[in-house]
């Protein structure tokens, strides 16, 4: 099975088409067969590593280690799927014996949605890319997947988009369940309106997911777009915990970790109005300013964004903005919080983070005034629980995941994972992209009332 790879009229339709034809065959595979079909993805990716790791590292900067270990992350999370299908746990366990007129059975099962488009995030070539999270999630829940490669990306998209198509033709997968398609901004709308397209699957810029919304929105028939967008991060650090300097390294190292460039890097940390938290400010800034985040960021586009940022920060009235040197310009800005809003609450990708040292009292107001995040972080001590206790429900209102006494970048691929939050963060934030709960994105439920066992497998055969 060769995934369609050319630009073209007709190249996404077909694609598309192709899907439609896989999903029927695809739909009615076991989950232990799933199972074995991500597995052989998983060990056509690893056996290929060093060439994907290579080729990655010359599209992106990203370091080898840095891509090694989303390789790894990669391999796992497809592993980590098909055996939770395989288990049979994405599966609707609602029965309601004799609960229909006559007496007869409800049964709930879950069906595959159908044909997905996801498209690969450029700040993860890997695990969210081509073969990442969304691209397991829809194959692990018997959809096929017709992805569109990122354009910073092209040659890595080529080669793990092989792998996979032909890891998925060793298990006996349907033609048209694979495909990569290329393009600009009319390719990712043309998916998005192909007739066969079931659901979406999106990482990106909050631009890139509203228009791609707008058109799934604007079909005939309208379909869910799962996406991933801007996100914030706040990280709240409380009095008692003001004092310990190692708070400067680790969130300053979140800050600035592979550039900036993870939709979890924190964006702003608010400190306390003491002498503790204005050392702490400071001594952040000063390792923000000091690192040395490498020699570019994964486009040109979200270099220049980044020093527009940098411009743009250092012209904000009562802003003091430290910086440091090199092609990509590390950057911490402080702020009186008074003038927090607007672009200092807004994501910014790349090596920057707002910083402000309010009252705590304030605390709580400024927490409820913000937008949605994939997270939130509160960094504290035992004395600090009483705010502690007012502080996190008005973050849990605004975030997808809260964190305590860490730091936000580095999401574990688990059961209990929710990477997902309010707007902007997200546009369907009681779904996540990570963890097992991925996949029902691409389930929906049926209920089967009094139907023959026989036709219940017939719909779901497990």
């Amino acid at each position: 099975m060769a995934p369609v790879q050319d630009e073209g009229a007709g190249v996404i339709d077909k694609a598309a088409a192709l899907a439609v034809l896989a999903a029927p065959e695809l739909a009615a595979w076991s989950g232990e067969r799933r199972r074995q079909a991500l597995h052989a993805c998983a060990d056509a990716l690893a056996a290929a590593g060093d060439e994907v790791v290579a080729v990655a590292a010359e599209e992106t900067g990203l370091t080898e280690a840095r891509l090694r270990g989303e390789l790894d992350r990669t391999t796992g999370q497809l592993r980590l799927l098909g055996d939770f299908v395989a288990a049979g746990r994405h599966r609707a366990a609602r029965v309601s014996a004799g609960a229909a007129a006559g007496g007869v059975d409800v049964v709930a099962v879950a069906v595959p949605v159908g044909p997905v488009a996801v498209f690969a995030a450029s700040n993860f070539p890997l695990a969210f890319g081509v073969a990442g999270g969304d691209t397991a999630a829809a194959l692990a829940a018997g959809c096929p997947v017709v992805v569109k490669g990122h354009p910073a990306q092209p040659r890595t998209a080529r080669l793990v988009a092989g792998l996979v198509a032909a890891a998925l033709a060793g298990q006996g997968a349907p033609e048209g369940t694979f495909a990569l398609v290329s393009g600009g901004v009319d390719a990712s709308l043309e998916l998005v309106r192909a007739a066969g397209i079931r659901a979406v699957g999106f990482t990106g810029s909050l631009a890139g997911g509203r228009a791609l919304m707008d058109a799934a929105a604007a079909r005939p028939d309208p379909i869910p777009v799962y996406a991933e967008m801007g996100s914030l991060n706040p990280v709240f650090v409380l009095p008692a915990a003001a004092g310990d300097p190692a708070w400067a390294t680790a969130i300053a190292a979140a800050v600035t970790g592979s550039a900036g460039q993870l939709c979890t890097k924190p964006g702003l940390v608010v400190l306390p109005d003491s002498p503790a938290g204005r050392l702490l400010a400071d001594r952040i800034a000063g390792e923000v300013a000091g690192a040395d985040v490498g020699p570019r960021m994964l486009t040109e586009r979200m270099a220049e964004a980044h020093a527009a940022w940098l411009a743009e920060a250092a012209e904000l009235p009562g802003a003091v903005v430290d910086a440091g040197s090199g092609p990509v310009r590390p950057f911490a800005v402080r702020v009186p919080p008074e003038t927090l809003g607007g672009a200092l609450v807004e994501e910014h990708f790349g090596p920057a983070v707002v910083l402000t040292s309010a009252p705590v009292a304030g605390y709580p107001l400024l927490a409820a005034g913000l937008a949605g995040s994939l997270t939130a972080t509160v960094v504290g001590a035992e004395a600090d629980l009483d705010l502690a206790r007012e502080l996190v429900p008005l973050l849990a209102a605004v975030a997808g995941r809260i964190i305590w006494n860490g730091v936000p970048t580095g999401v574990a691929v688990c059961d209990a994972m929710h990477h997902g939050g309010p707007w902007p963060a997200t546009s369907a934030p009681a779904t996540t992209s990570v963890g097992t709960a991925a996949v029902s994105r691409f389930l929906r439920p049926v209920a089967l009332q009094g139907v023959p066992d026989e036709l219940v497998r017939a719909i779901s055969p497990e």
